[in-house]
C-alpha cells in the first residue's frame, strides 16, 4: 500500500519481529540507524551494544545471578554534556567524546549512520579520518 507506520518503543523484541529499519536513540539524540537485522548483528554505537547486550536471554545468568545492566544514569535533560551524551557511561570514552558532540554520519553505507566518533568495528575516526 506504500505505507510506512512509526513505532515507538523500548520492546527490542517488538522491532526485531515488525521492523525493517531501526532508529536508536539516546536521550533526545539519534545516535544509530539502519535495517534491523544489521543493528541487531552489528551495532555501530556503543549505547546499541550494551542495550542489545543488556536484554536477558533464557539459559543464561551471570556469575552473580543478576540481569545485565548498563552502568550509571541517562543524562538530564536540562543539563546535558556538552560532548557525546553516552559520554559517562560509555566503556570507550577518549577525551574527543567529552570536548565535542559527534555528528549522525554514514560510515559504510549511507543508510546506516552513526553518531561516535570512534564507531565499534570502525577503525578510523570518522571526522578527522584518523586510524587508532
Amino acid at each position: 500500500f506504500n505505507t510506512a507506520i512509526m513505532l515507538i518503543t523500548h520492546d527490542l523484541g517488538v522491532v526485531a519481529t515488525v521492523c525493517d529499519r531501526v532508529m536508536v536513540m539516546y536521550a533526545g539524540r539519534v545516535i544509530e540507524s539502519g535495517p534491523v537485522g544489521d543493528i541487531f548483528h552489528n551495532p555501530q554505537h556503543p549505547y546499541t551494544k550494551a542495550l542489545l547486550e543488556s536484554i536477558p536471554k533464557a539459559g543464561h545468568r551471570s556469575a552473580d545471578g543478576k540481569l545485565p545492566t548498563i552502568q550509571g544514569i541517562v543524562p538530564s535533560l536540562f543539563e546535558l554534556p556538552k560532548g557525546c551524551r553516552f559520554q559517562d557511561r560509555c566503556k570507550f570514552k577518549e577525551q574527543k567524546c567529552v570536548d565535542v558532540e559527534p555528528e549522525l554520519i554514514g560510515h559504510d553505507f549511507p543508510e546506516r549512520p552513526v553518531r561516535c566518533h570512534f564507531p565499534l568495528n570502525q577503525k578510523v575516526d570518522l571526522t578527522t579520518g584518523a586510524t587508532g
